[in-house]
């Protein structure tokens, strides 16, 4: 039986979903949102240019959902937007960004709307996201960012109660007010994947709206689903995605200590791990991150 989204005075939320060469990821992800009990939302799918019947099959699957097709993989960032786009064409409430690689519990946006409704200032909430191979652990409740170095120290434990003055939450589920989106815009193209939950995070902050992490509102997340650790990909775009993120949000007191915390975790630490787990071949990436950053080579990069 198809789910049949029901008419409510509850907000409307548009649910955003990219597919990229998952599609079994994808299935199961929208059947568990099919199960929530949440009255008022409906879901677009972008596919991220699939080259099998990926498209095809999700509209057979499930008719109620609307499905974007790009030519290609535009990245976490674009893709979002091009979905945020159409779906701010309805007038919704909320966006919730989702990666396709998790599952929810069915009253996860019960939980995250009712929070959201009862917290005003709050512009940007999240579940509580654990590990779906291992439901016991914690992959992430949000963080703050260090106000010398810019770093961010992702949470990793469950606190004693919701979080509402967190820097950051990931952006593997990402419930926005719609007001957030007309006040600061939508991702940042320019960091393609990686730090742009955080830079987004700052930008709502800067506007005056409080982050928060949701804790009975839960999902499980595939971890390292698209990009793998210590992959070419992975360390290239976070040390150019490092050094983008200190752009737009260092102060001029911030450069020496945002260089130092920089040089110690991407070049050092980097190679240092790159060396102990003889990954040679994503040595280069650490350089070529960083001199992408300075030649203002962002969006996918060389990767």
């Amino acid at each position: 039986m198809n789910h049949r989204f029901v008419k409510s005075k509850k907000p409307k939320v548009s649910v955003v979903i990219l597919n990229w060469k998952q599609l079994e990821d994808t299935l199961e992800c929208l059947e568990s949102l099919r199960k929530i009990t949440y009255p008022n939302f409906n879901i677009i799918v972008v596919d991220q240019g699939s080259e099998r019947n990926d498209v095809e099959t999700i509209k057979k699957n499930y008719p109620e959902i609307k499905v974007i097709k790009n030519k290609k993989n535009e990245g976490f960032c674009r893709g979002n937007n091009v979905g945020a786009k159409l779906a701010l064409r309805e007038n919704p409430d909320y966006l919730l960004f989702i990666n396709n690689d998790t599952i929810v519990k069915p009253d996860f946006l019960e939980k995250l709307i009712e929070f959201c409704e009862n917290n005003p200032k709050v512009g940007i909430a999240g579940p509580l996201i654990l590990n779906y191979f291992e439901k016991d652990k914690v992959c992430s409740c949000g963080g703050k960012i260090n106000r010398f170095s810019l770093n961010c120290k992702e949470f990793k434990f469950i606190p004693k109660k919701p979080i509402k003055d967190l820097n950051f939450i990931s952006g593997c589920a990402f419930l926005v007010k719609r007001k957030v989106i007309e006040k600061i815009g939508l991702w940042d193209e320019d960091f393609f994947v990686y730090w742009e939950d955080s830079d987004f995070c700052l930008r709502a902050i800067k506007a005056s709206f409080k982050i928060a992490c949701v804790l009975d509102s839960v999902i499980y997340h595939k971890v390292t689903r698209t990009v793998k650790y210590l992959s070419k990909r992975y360390v290239y775009l976070m040390t150019r995605n490092n050094l983008l993120f200190a752009k737009k949000h260092a102060s001029f007191l911030n450069w020496p200590f945002v260089l130092l915390s920089f040089f110690a975790r991407r070049w050092f630490g980097y190679f240092l791990k790159l060396i102990l787990t003889r990954n040679f071949s994503s040595i280069p990436a650490i350089f070529l991150g960083t001199l992408d950053f300075i030649i203002k080579k962002y969006g996918q990069g060389r990767f």
